[in-house]
């Protein structure tokens, strides 16, 4: 196995976690704060020697700080999503018009994207908002690429279940 050092950690991923801290509704200040926090008990802790995957340990600890700062300041995580999400979700099989209506019911796509649980939220943010590959998603989180897919693609389903169900509601 390599041995990356923080240097290297830092140029990887630091990018990828202030990223998706945004993406789940952390200012970009705390973000960078966050990010800043995290890379420096990485050093502390030398845990690129001490762990088996530092990039699940970065972007865990990261979320951490995150959710301690939410419960500090009494807020709660909210996704938030821009027009690359509608069109790497809905890509496959959908005509321009659709992905255009889509983009039109960001707000409502936001709401029902944060009525999933926080682990299928996070997968479907990591996967179509950051762009990132299975086993990107893999690394990150630690988990095996088959879970990956496989919650993926229950996170899909639900989505669109949900939407189906809100788009109901309010016709």
């Amino acid at each position: 196995m390599q041995i990356q050092t923080i240097e290297d950690l830092y140029r990887e991923k630091s990018r990828v976690i202030f990223r998706y801290l945004i993406k789940i509704g952390c200012p970009k200040e705390d973000a960078e704060d966050i990010v800043q926090t995290t890379f420096s008990k990485a050093f502390e802790h030398m845990i690129h020697l001490n762990v088996d995957n530092p990039s699940a340990w970065l972007f865990r600890v990261s979320i951490n700080n995150y959710y301690d700062l939410c419960r500090k300041k009494k807020r709660y995580p909210h996704a938030q999503i821009d027009e690359s999400f509608f069109e790497n979700m809905y890509q496959m099989g959908e005509d321009g018009e659709q992905i255009v209506l889509k983009k039109e019911h960001k707000n409502e796509i936001e709401t029902v994207l944060n009525q999933l649980s926080p682990t299928q939220s996070n997968l479907l943010l990591l996967k179509y908002e950051l762009d990132l590959s299975y086993e990107e998603i893999s690394v990150l989180l630690n988990m095996k690429v088959d879970t990956i897919r496989t919650t993926l693609y229950r996170s899909r389903n639900t989505f669109k279940q949900k939407w189906s169900e809100f788009v109901e509601r309010q016709s």
